[in-house]
């Protein structure tokens, strides 16, 4: 369990260190800024999507709970949304409207977030069908 726990951990590290920087990379090149905060708006979607994760690898190793895993992950999605509103209402959905650059700035990290959420939310799927 600790192992896996240091798995996500380390897997959602490495990508946000790669999503950030990347992110900054491209901006600083093609001289485009932004009009929220980059660094704030990244870390609450790996927070969000690793504690989701471990919540549901920590849900799994509860007998009676393994057979509803996928039931209490669904909501979480929704949760996940609800408070990145909530955390940034005056930043981000105060804008009137947002450019290209800031709309692929919140959608590429949050694909890219969801992905690895997905699949490790599907791997604890699996090993709890055996």
């Amino acid at each position: 369990m600790i192992k896996s726990l240091m798995l996500y951990t380390a897997s959602f590290a490495v990508l946000f260190l790669i999503i950030h920087f990347s992110q900054e990379f491209v901006l600083n090149e093609s001289n485009n800024t932004v009009r929220f905060n980059l660094w704030g708006t990244n870390v609450f979607l790996v927070v969000a999507s690793l504690l989701i994760c471990v919540h549901l690898k920590l849900f799994s190793t509860i007998k009676s709970l393994q057979p509803q895993l996928g039931f209490i992950y669904l909501p979480t999605l929704f949760i996940k949304g609800g408070l990145f509103f909530l955390a940034f209402k005056s930043s981000i959905f105060s804008l009137e409207t947002l450019t290209m650059v800031e709309r692929l700035s919140l959608l590429v990290p949050l694909l890219l977030f969801l992905g690895l959420e997905v699949f490790f939310v599907v791997k604890i799927l699996a090993q709890n069908e055996d």
